[in-house]
């Protein structure tokens, strides 16, 4: 009896070990060693497995060790497709960690680089307007075509790629459509992953409440349905030149807007006024709180650092300094600055595309908003980031996220790829 109670311990530890190993391995390697018997194929597939592989950031990936992360970019390139000429969404991926047979690097060029292409064939401009990527969580990236309307879901590791059902019709009480904004993240109480359409519709500009039409897109569903109880008095500031991408933290989705008031002039004209804030929408009860800002200068960005909410701002129009804020673990709403930099350049107002996972680098575009650089922020040292036999220079940057590649699925309920 204690012989096989023993054994039977020994199986599980053993069965710990090569779980522990194998949730630090690339995709590709898991999607080939399910061939190598049905125990590994059963773990592989598990779905205890695939969340814990999709939120694990191993050693190349750590903030312990001295790499910054893996970020995957989005540009846009001419192209020519049975409808004509196009400007067609591509993307790569850029990694400052080593180990990977799939990528391109050597010791004068740190930088890994792996090319996504173009996840699918039809996601052409119109008007010269692209999809553009607005979240990544997961491994999936959520993408959005701003003319159409459309959303998709696209799992670059296993190729996967679907539109989403459309969104519910708009409610003509509100008037005419404005824009949308998306967000996307995981509900971390129903294990369900979320889509997050916030549409505004124009006012007059004499009112300080906007008029905006929320609703939910769930994977487990794969409906749409109204946040009835949402009333979300701001104005969702667009993304623009991939700032206020707005970021997937703990749960929430975290995005910059506009708050209104009414204030007086100095002739004592009622005039209205606004402030930047932070919006936090939480997927699981789907409500959201307003964080006021960490100071009055334009807010060009909000971030995560190490599982904190990150705020960038740009001081003046014509000062190239930037401020890096965290907020604190309060319930004050309390920001701590962590740093002020010169990490505007020459001629240009963008600020990071994205901010590695420990806060202490920044990605940017080149001056001439062409090429992506690395910036410390701590030490101020910036760096073109160079890849051999491969150009950024002729390449227009629209957006970059934090990515980790993952087995997570795209469709509901299934676990097997």
């Amino acid at each position: 009896m204690e012989a096989s109670s023993s054994k039977g311990d020994l199986l599980l530890r053993v069965e710990d070990l090569l779980i522990q190993i194998l949730v630090c391995l690339p995709v590709i390697s898991l999607l080939r060693f399910k061939t190598v018997c049905k125990s590994w194929r059963a773990i592989i597939e598990s779905s205890d497995f695939i969340h814990r592989h999709a939120t694990t950031f191993n050693n190349n990936d750590s903030a312990t060790t001295n790499t910054i992360g893996t970020f995957i970019f989005q540009y846009n390139r001419l192209g020519v497709t049975n409808m004509g000429r196009h400007r067609l969404p591509h993307f790569f991926v850029l990694s400052s960690s080593s180990g990977s047979s799939t990528t391109t690097a050597n010791d004068d060029y740190p930088w890994l680089y792996k090319d996504l292409g173009i996840p699918i064939g039809d996601m052409v401009l119109e008007r010269e307007r692209p999809v553009t990527m607005v979240a990544s969580c997961h491994g999936i990236i959520c993408l959005h075509h701003k003319l159409r309307r459309d959303i998709a879901l696209w799992n670059p590791a296993t190729k996967q790629f679907r539109f989403l059902p459309k969104s519910l019709p708009l409610p003509e009480k509100f008037g005419k459509f404005l824009n949308d904004y998306v967000g996307f993240g995981f509900d971390t109480l129903t294990k369900d992953y979320k889509v997050l359409l916030i549409t505004s519709f124009d006012s007059d500009y004499e009112e300080t409440k906007k008029m905006n039409a929320v609703q939910v897109y769930s994977m487990r569903t794969n409906s749409w349905r109204w946040c009835v109880n949402i009333d979300l008095p701001t104005y969702c500031i667009s993304r623009n030149n991939g700032l206020n991408q707005g970021v997937y933290l703990n749960g929430h989705y975290l995005f910059l807007a506009l708050q209104f008031y009414t204030t007086s002039d100095e002739d004592g004209e009622l005039c209205i006024g606004s402030d930047t804030v932070v919006i936090s929408f939480d997927f699981s009860n789907e409500t959201y709180r307003i964080i006021p800002a960490p100071t009055d200068d334009v807010l060009v960005d909000i971030r995560g650092k190490d599982g904190k909410i990150v705020c960038v701002t740009h001081l003046l129009p014509d000062d190239r300094k930037c401020q890096v804020y965290v907020l604190n673990d309060d319930n004050e709403y309390s920001w701590t600055k962590l740093y002020e930099t010169n990490i505007f350049q020459p001629h240009s107002c963008l600020g990071p595309m994205a901010i590695s996972k420990d806060g202490l680098c920044g990605i940017l575009r080149g001056s001439d908003g062409y090429g992506i650089m690395s910036y410390n922020l701590e030490t101020e040292e910036m760096k073109d980031i160079e890849i051999a036999n491969i150009s950024f220079s002729d390449v227009l940057v629209q957006t970059a996220e934090i990515y980790k590649e993952s087995l997570v699925s795209i469709y509901a309920h299934d676990t097997t790829l």
